[in-house]
């Protein structure tokens, strides 16, 4: 079991006790400062999973020290909560900063556990997307979507995994292939597509489906898949491509839509294509 420490920064003492005894009910291991000195003396002996803090004055030294939590330990998730309503400018201030949450006043106690639950899959996220990187096994853009997309090796990797599992097991499994003509796309266009594209399959396919990229190709290997469910899903993915507002025909990324082409490939009942495939 993971025990995740949360740090509160609030000049409120009454309110830090309060936030602790909700927290720690929860089974997280609750630290506490009252001003953002207090709060330094803490990170020098440990890393937080969590960070929920006042917007401090003077406001220069919280961004400050949002700016370098974030420098030192990126996957750290940072939540502000204010009294106020800020400004635009600051609002946007803040989230270049490094912030990742802001909540108003006042809120009911159930608010910021959900808030920290998903700050918790976000920064396992994060740790996840680091050790595949050093083990060089996802694709660049994974950094600006914050999600995984694996690369071509790593997809190839998999397939061969997958094949010998299939068939030890006599399970099924499918594949598609997503090929995106590039011809005539400007690099910009392209980087914007790739992205937004990317970002929809990701969100409408599950977690243990292998979503990655090569150049002008997106594969997704769907463990227990049979033919049927490959080709709902097929047919779910062109659905929301083509709603999807950014790839309508009158936007500047609806040309490429149109040059997409979709293969499936179910095991076992094409397992000979599927061997014979090269990436």
């Amino acid at each position: 079991m993971i025990f995740h420490s949360i740090l509160l920064i609030d000049p409120f003492k009454n309110l830090v006790n309060a936030y602790q005894i909700i927290l720690r009910e929860e089974g997280y291991s609750v630290e506490s400062a009252l001003n953002l000195e207090e709060a330094n003396s803490h990170l020098i002996e440990k890393k937080f999973s969590v960070i929920i803090l006042e917007y401090l004055y003077p406001y220069k030294d919280t961004e400050e020290f949002i700016r370098k939590i974030k420098h030192n330990s990126p996957e750290t998730y940072i939540i502000m909560i204010a009294n106020a309503l800020i400004d635009g400018e600051t609002y946007e201030r803040l989230f270049n900063t490094g912030l990742d949450e802001f909540i108003l006043k006042p809120y009911p106690p159930d608010k910021i556990l959900v808030h920290i639950k998903k700050g918790l899959k976000q920064r396992e996220l994060i740790l996840q997307l680091d050790g595949l990187k050093r083990l060089n096994l996802v694709d660049p853009i994974s950094d600006k979507l914050n999600r995984i997309i694996f690369n071509r090796n790593f997809f190839a990797t998999s397939l061969k995994k997958e094949l010998k599992r299939s068939k030890r097991h006599n399970h099924p499994f499918s594949i598609i292939l997503i090929k995106i003509s590039t011809e005539g796309v400007e690099k910009d266009q392209l980087n914007e597509f790739n992205k937004e594209f990317l970002d929809l399959i990701r969100k409408n396919t599950r977690e243990e489906d292998v979503v990655s990229k090569n150049n002008g190709e997106v594969g997704l290997l769907l463990p227990e898949t049979n033919r049927i469910g490959c080709q709902a899903l097929q047919r779910r993915l062109e659905g929301l491509i083509n709603e999807y507002p950014l790839f309508q025909p009158d936007k500047a990324l609806g040309s490429i839509i149109k040059s997409l082409s979709f293969q499936s490939i179910t095991f076992p009942d094409q397992s000979d294509t599927l061997e014979s495939l090269k990436f």
